[in-house]
């Protein structure tokens, strides 16, 4: 019987079994809204009941630097959102490679496998229309310009050393216009600590103008919310954003799963239907009020991040 037992424990301790079952959490760390990560979450859990997510949220920015903070000891298992370029190419030491089975259904993919396409989205001009009167809505971006917006309370522009969407909106629109165009649209612009507080200060009518993703315009106008959305005939900022493991994340296994799941032609529709967002897969159709990529002059992140807020931060402490 002691004999017996010994054995047990020593093949225990040389891992052929496991003393204990294996965590059934994962978690998360995101840039994202609850109006992204709620309805694809929701269909997770019913799918996979025994998978339990834990959602941090925060800005792009404070993410990087919890994320190699913690480089030597992950907390979190899948980062889901940012650039696909800035974020993921620009750290891709802290993320694992992986060869997810949906990546072949997507426009866009990591040669890497370190990120993996999630959606597309645009950047356009969103106005309140209980502080602007039709007639003196912006057409382009350069009409932003006017010193008309500062004297009714400024530009709304989220910080791009904060914000995701900020550096796409800066480095996009430095690349269709210069950076002389950035210092003037600073100098007419109030500078947000986050694209959540840039989207909100227009809608809540603290600012007259800003800029907003068309996703979530597009659910703001359909809540009747004062808003209107303004995709910019000079220039409409566009970018992709992804998801990836976490290198030497605490539940790897776990995480290639609920990846999978957050790649997955299910995800995506829900995507689409729910969120009004472009899915990055060539065989979901984008979102039928969203007008067509084709007829837009698009303007994408150029610059690298630290270039950019470099440039950026030398502009807004003048």
């Amino acid at each position: 019987m002691k004999r017996t037992l010994i054995f047990v424990l020593l093949i225990a301790v040389a891992g052929l079994i496991p003393l204990a079952a294996a965590s059934n959490t994962v978690t998360i760390y995101t840039m994202s809204g609850p109006e992204i990560t709620t309805p694809i979450l929701d269909a997770l859990r019913a799918k996979y009941p025994s998978i339990t997510v834990n959602l941090v949220k925060a800005g792009t920015g404070e993410i990087v630097a919890r994320l190699q903070a913690e480089k030597n000891n992950p907390a979190a298992d899948i980062l889901w959102g940012g650039d696909n370029l800035a974020v993921f190419d620009g750290n891709s030491d802290l993320f694992a490679a992986y060869d997810s089975p949906e990546d072949k259904y997507m426009v866009s993919k990591d040669p890497n496998h370190k990120w993996h396409a999630f959606t597309i989205f645009c950047q356009a001009i969103l106005v309140n229309t209980n502080l602007v009167k039709p007639a003196d809505y912006p057409k382009n971006a350069k009409d932003l310009l006017n010193p008309a917006w500062k004297k009714a309370g400024g530009v709304a522009l989220a910080d791009p050393n904060k914000s995701g969407t900020g550096y796409t909106i800066v480095s996009g629109l430095s690349s269709a216009f210069g950076w002389d165009f950035i210092e003037k649209l600073v100098q007419n612009s109030v500078v947000l600590p986050g694209s959540d507080q840039m989207f909100t200060a227009v809608k809540d009518g603290e600012l007259p103008v800003g800029f907003i993703n068309e996703d979530l315009g597009a659910t703001w106008k359909a809540q009747k919310l004062p808003i209107e959305v303004i995709y910019a005939k000079d220039a409409v900022t566009v970018q992709m954003d992804a998801c990836g493991l976490i290198k030497n994340g605490p539940n790897p296994e776990l995480a290639k799963k609920v990846l999978d799941f957050l790649c997955s032609k299910e995800a995506h529709a829900i995507a689409v239907k729910v969120i009004n967002r472009r899915s990055a897969r060539n065989d979901v159709a984008p979102p039928a009020g969203l007008p067509d990529l084709g007829n837009l002059n698009l303007f994408t992140a150029v610059e690298p991040r630290e270039v950019v807020n470099a440039k950026f931060t030398k502009i807004y402490g003048k």
